[in-house]
């Protein structure tokens, strides 16, 4: 296909939101945080296949960093941190993608979104991937999908690159990979599309979906600067829009916060779960915090929406009601 073509298809993708074939309510699952290929990674992928079996989730959302590297050379011999995949025959698509989220979970579409380990690596090749394997959505770094949640209503998700947004990985990227691919994005661009497209959107459900927290519990200096700060102007423009629901991973555990206007879910723990410092003035927000390892089972009908974290031993451990307006 020539240039303009593929350009053409990409914008097209940008613009309108695809309808993604799942019978209503809509049942799924959020996963992020999984690309390890340890234990850990198992224990969940075996509990979301009980899941896919009971017929509870029917497609993945799937919030980022999809593969981790712990080493390896950059594009100029040197050694430093990687992360992502090299290329589409790269073996870690088949030892961390399709040889684990397999059997009942075979058929079902990952929605998926960047995160900045995937940034580590070749973010191309999982663009490119769309185009091979039809469970791997991801037809842009930046799309709409619309969902049926009734035989007569649907839900408009907006799946976002938050990577360009993080000030410090623009200032200080993690490796070459992520400095150059970094440089070719522009987040006021995306900004605009999103608010562009929310102010088109008339379905009663807009749920947003990134890799980084506009609101966690972790204290640290730097993620007070990546998530806080950086992901305030998209905070901003979900609010205006009245988005009711934010997905999202980076944060290695399993999280609920809330406030007037929107409820934040992280679902981090598809690889395992970490304990970090506390943020006293994040924490006012918080409703729901594990550092379990797992991920999240949503049911989402015109409405109400009811989201249940599950851990690595099939704990139901928390459950939680949104509904579409506060």
């Amino acid at each position: 296909m020539a240039r303009a073509g593929i350009l053409l298809l990409l914008a097209a993708c940008l613009l309108v939101a695809e309808t993604l074939a799942a019978s209503a309510p809509a049942k799924f699952i959020v996963l992020g945080d999984w690309g390890m290929g340890n234990d850990q990674q198992h224990a969940t992928a075996a509990e979301m296949k009980k899941i896919a079996s009971d017929q509870l989730a029917s497609f993945v959302v799937n919030v980022g960093d999809n593969f981790y590297k712990t080493d390896g050379v950059t594009l100029e011999g040197k050694a430093e941190p990687q992360g992502g995949v090299t290329n589409l025959s790269d073996p870690l698509w088949k030892l961390y993608f399709e040889d684990v989220y397999n059997g009942s979970l075979k058929e079902m579409k990952f929605l998926t979104v960047l995160g900045n380990h995937d940034y580590m690596g070749n973010t191309s090749a999982q663009l490119l991937y769309h185009g091979l394997d039809d469970r791997w959505i991801m037809p842009s770094r930046y799309y709409t999908q619309s969902v049926p949640v009734s035989d007569s209503s649907s839900a408009t998700f907006f799946f976002l690159d938050t990577n360009p947004f993080i000030e410090d990985y623009v200032t200080h990227p993690e490796n070459t990979w992520m400095k150059e691919q970094l440089a070719e994005q522009d987040y006021k661009k995306q900004l605009a599309w999103l608010d562009t497209a929310l102010a088109a959107t008339t379905t009663k459900w807009k749920i947003a979906v990134g890799h980084h927290p506009i609101v966690s519990h972790p204290g640290s200096t730097l993620y007070k600067s990546q998530e806080t700060v950086s992901m305030a102007m998209v905070e901003a423009v979900l609010k205006k829009h009245g988005v009711q629901v934010y997905f999202c991973g980076h944060v290695h555990d399993l999280e609920h916060s809330t406030d007037a206007d929107m409820d934040y879910f992280i679902s981090g723990g598809g690889g395992f779960g970490k304990v970090y410092d506390n943020d006293p003035e994040q924490m006012s927000k918080l409703a729901f915090l594990s550092k379990d390892a797992g991920f999240m089972v949503v049911d989402l009908d015109e409405d109400k929406m009811m989201a249940t974290y599950v851990n690595t031993k099939g704990e139901r451990i928390y459950n939680a009601t949104v509904l579409p307006s506060k």
